[in-house]
Formats: C-alpha cells, structure tokens, sequence
C-alpha cells in the first residue's frame, strides 16, 4: 500500500471505530493479529472494542497525528467519553475522560496484522476519580 492508501485505510478503521460499524472494523483486521505482542483472533479484537464501547458509549477516538512509512502506520490519538460501567479499573462516577493514545501498526495484505496500543492510564485514573 502505498503511504496514501495506509492514510484512507486507517482513517476507514477509525471511522469504523466511532460509527460502531465493526462489521466494517473485522474487515480490516487479519484472522490472527498481535495485540501488543500477543496473539490473538480478530473476533477477540472486536470483543474488545465492543466492550470499549460497551463501558463507555460515546468514546470517540481523534486522530491527532498520522504517519505511514511502508506497511507500518503511527498514530497519535485523543480518546474522549464518558464511562457508564467500569471502565480500566474504576467504576463509572459521571465524569468524562479525555486521554492521549498512541498506537502503531502493521499492514500486510490490506489487514492490521500488529496491532500496537499504548494509552495515559494514569490520566484517566486521575480523571475518573468520584
């Protein structure tokens, strides 16, 4: 893919994310796919995603900065919501979190096949406080 078509792919991904289409989202994802070094089937992926929005039904992600260079994409993201059931160890208190994620991935046949996460747990922590 060339650094254009990884750019559509993973705004695709990320307005798949946000529209809740993870119909589309399975669409981008391999059948096996390291999450964070570990591997794991595309329905465990959207598993989790659905349970992100499960927890928190307007999480919205925002892609702040994009980079692709070959098969590989980065990404820095601002990811806002408000948590309704417990959401990364506290329980929902009302109040809205608004955290930075990073993430890198690569490509190989027009699917994530890594899948790499990283988000400001500490920050939301302090933000989800009662």
């Amino acid at each position: 893919m060339s650094n254009t078509d990884l750019k559509g792919f993973y705004e695709r991904y990320v307005a798949g994310l946000n529209a809740r289409d993870f119909d589309a989202v399975g669409k981008l994802i391999a059948d096996e796919v390291r999450v964070n070094g570990t591997t794991y089937g595309r329905s465990d992926v959207i598993a989790s995603l659905k349970g992100i929005a499960d927890a928190v039904p307007d999480f919205h992600w925002t892609v702040e900065d994009l980079f692709t260079d070959d098969n590989r994409i980065a990404a820095r993201l601002q990811d806002t919501g408000t948590p309704v059931k417990p959401f990364l160890g506290a329980d929902p208190t009302g109040r809205a979190l608004d955290i930075m994620e990073y993430g890198s991935y690569r490509v190989e046949n027009g699917v994530f096949v890594d899948m790499w996460f990283l988000i400001d747990a500490a920050a939301a922590a302090q933000q989800l406080k009662p």
